[in-house]
């Protein structure tokens, strides 16, 4: 399967975002090339701190080592599951001026739970970009289409969860987006 990063316009993501020097943000699903991450770091510079989480334990040092290999020292790799509430204790609640769900949700039956972990560390005001694949495309790349995720189901659980839908927009050819205010 080709890797979503390379058919989703990362940079275009992160300015949604609104970041500047010294933030704390989180790549929530880093993946074993943690590209949101290592963009984000330039962003918020050494006085900023960026997350990179997953579930998959194993790929974590591979995202170190590429952030020391371009000298990218703020980036610092969190194993966790997010589908389970609190679970990113490394992260404290209300600190992060924003969080990146990039091609996350699909990939679980939790999403709401997911969503909740995400929004536990995302302080007032602060926000979560979400992308992720579109149904009802016909595409050979991504995940087939019982696991694409229907933005009304998130857009419903962001209003269950008391969160602001600041945009909608077009993450790509295959991936809509969607701004979320804490």
């Amino acid at each position: 399967m080709i890797s979503s990063t390379v058919i989703i316009d990362l940079p275009a993501l992160i300015k949604y975002a609104e970041l500047k020097p010294g933030d704390k943000v989180a790549d929530l699903g880093t993946g074993r090339e943690g590209k949101m991450a290592v963009l984000v770091s330039r962003l918020v510079g050494d006085s900023g701190i960026v997350y990179a989480v997953d579930v998959v334990k194993d790929i974590l040092p591979a995202v170190a080592t590429k952030a020391r290999m371009q000298g990218l020292n703020n980036i610092q790799t969190v194993w966790s599951n997010l589908e389970i509430y609190n679970a990113t204790r490394a992260i404290r609640d209300n600190i992060l001026a924003a969080a990146f769900l990039v091609t996350v949700l699909f990939q679980s039956k939790q999403r709401k739970a997911i969503l909740q972990e995400s929004m536990r560390m995302i302080r007032p005001g602060g926000k979560l970009i979400v992308a992720d694949w579109k149904p009802g495309i016909k595409m050979a790349l991504g995940p087939g289409e019982q696991l694409r995720v229907q933005i009304e189901e998130i857009k419903q659980y962001a209003n269950e969860l008391g969160l602001r839908i600041e945009n909608e927009f077009e993450a790509g050819q295959y991936h809509w987006g969607l701004v979320l205010v804490k």
